[in-house]
């Protein structure tokens, strides 16, 4: 995840905040107490710098930190416990983190009551308390984001799992069938039907490689995170599998936001996918349109019949609704063939 602050910036201002909110002459003692605060804030500011790997240690050490300063010269605004807290409930076991935060803020509070001005004290709890809740919703927020990745990661698994299956299953069901009837036809003498089935049995084969290709191509060269500029990389993949992909690109990909490229992306791969396995076709087109909307279309010249709305074109039609927008499958009007084309917003994801 893409840190906002940078670490260095977060430690300077806390240790700055810590300084400059000393109260020297506030608990009495003079420079020595004075040079004790100092240089406990220093320290209580530093020690942010592992507060993410090892926030608890680091809450613990700022809290110690504060309770010294404010001991020697009164209490000062809890910077560093502040975003200790923050650390703790943000990277730290739920459960541990959250409990270490408040016991800190407690014992802030404390401090603050025993050594006054008492009226402070309210303040600097909801300061901490803030600081709290802000580490307990960006965590959730982490979990629910790695939860989602991780369901669409099995989902992917899945159907990459349903594809190898189909493509092995039925080419290696074809070969099975082909190899009997050549060795019945051996056994009969009948040698066109061997040679027959010899050739059947070869143009199966060569279907399978190019089709695990292809699947293989595509999980080796696919981002994490996937836009439209990607689709030259899809398109490398389906030609290194021996078919032929012919795109256009009619617009500025890069202005077409994330969501909508990702969603366009999957879309384009799977209209691939289906036309290379059901259509009968080795050639395949591709054309995206950069305008006022995003129009995707996929386009093979195959003469199979009308697809059933399976998982693959449900799919698809999931990803443009996600984004707003909206998927046509069928035959193109002017020609034989399959077409998928999807027309989608240039924003966001509606939701």
């Amino acid at each position: 995840m893409r840190r906002v602050w940078p670490d260095w910036v977060v430690v300077a201002v806390c240790t700055v905040v810590q300084l400059l909110s000393l109260q020297p002459g506030t608990a009495g003692g003079g420079s020595s107490w004075a040079g004790l605060a100092f240089g406990a804030g220093l320290l209580g500011g530093l020690v942010l710098v592992w507060r993410r790997e090892a926030p608890l240690w680091v809450l613990g050490g700022a809290t110690v930190a504060y309770v010294a300063q404010a001991a020697a010269v009164g209490p000062i605004v809890p910077a560093a416990v502040a975003a200790a807290c923050y650390a703790a409930a943000r990277y730290a076991p739920m459960v541990r983190g959250v409990v270490a935060a408040l016991l800190a803020a407690a014992v802030v509070v404390g401090t603050v009551l025993v050594k006054g001005p008492a009226d402070l004290a309210g303040s600097y709890a909801v300061l901490l308390v803030l600081a709290v809740l802000g580490g307990v919703l960006v965590a959730a927020r982490q979990i629910r984001v790695e939860a989602m990745r991780r369901s669409a990661m099995l989902e992917e698994r899945l159907r990459i799992a349903r594809d190898l299956h189909d493509v092995v299953g039925h080419g290696l069901g074809a070969i099975t069938v082909q190899a009997g009837t050549g060795r019945m036809a051996l056994a009969a003498g009948a040698d066109d039907e061997a040679r027959r089935a010899l050739l059947s049995i070869e143009q199966a084969g060569r279907g399978v490689l190019r089709e695990v290709r292809w699947l293989v191509g595509v999980l080796r060269d696919r981002p994490d995170e996937v836009n439209l500029g990607d689709l030259a990389a899809l398109a490398d993949a389906a030609r290194s599998a021996g078919f032929d992909v012919r795109m256009t690109v009619d617009g500025d990909l890069g202005s077409v936001p994330q969501p909508t490229g990702e969603a366009s992306y999957r879309i384009v791969q799977e209209a691939l996918t289906n036309a290379f396995r059901h259509s009968g076709s080795e050639s395949v087109w591709v054309r995206v349109d950069v305008g006022d909307v995003l129009t995707v279309m996929v386009l093979d010249e195959g003469t199979a019949g009308p697809a059933a709305e399976g998982h693959g074109i449900r799919g698809m039609r999931e990803r443009a609704a996600a984004v707003g927008g909206e998927l046509c499958v069928g035959p193109p009007a002017d020609g034989p063939g399959w077409e998928v084309r999807a027309t989608l917003p240039m924003r966001g994801s509606r939701r």
